[in-house]
């Protein structure tokens, strides 16, 4: 029985590690994919934060993005093609995950296996009336 529970944990982990991953490769996909549509006017520094930086600060950081606003729009124009790339790389983070829970079932079947060699082993032996 106890194996059988070792390994319905290993299974129930494969199905929430499964989840996981499927939701973070949806969800970046997605972002990917609409990475593309952000404006050329869409690259500026929010008031909000200018608030609380210095101003020199600020400054320097609206002058920057202002400056790099070209490469960061070609960088935003290039992300949708990445979705192929983010797909692999869920199917390669999912395999080591499964084989890392596979890993732990067997170090679950062994540790009980040994567990129950060691019971049998500390009994005292059966002694059968003639």
């Amino acid at each position: 029985m106890a194996f059988v529970v070792g390994w319905v944990l290993v299974l129930l982990l494969l199905a929430l590690w499964s989840s996981l991953v499927w939701a973070v490769q949806s969800f970046l996909t997605g972002l990917l994919a609409h990475a593309g549509n952000v404006g050329s006017g869409g690259w500026s520094l929010p008031e909000s934060l200018r608030d609380w930086l210095p101003a020199a600060v600020a400054d320097w950081l609206v002058s920057t993005v202002e400056t790099l606003s070209p490469q960061l729009q070609s960088l935003a124009s290039a992300l949708p093609s990445l979705t192929g790339g983010v797909t692999l790389l869920a199917w390669v983070v999912w395999t080591l995950g499964a084989v890392m829970l596979f890993v732990f079932g067997l170090a679950i079947h062994v540790g009980v296996a040994l567990w129950r060699k060691s019971k049998a082993s500390t009994s005292p032996p059966a002694t059968t009336i003639p």
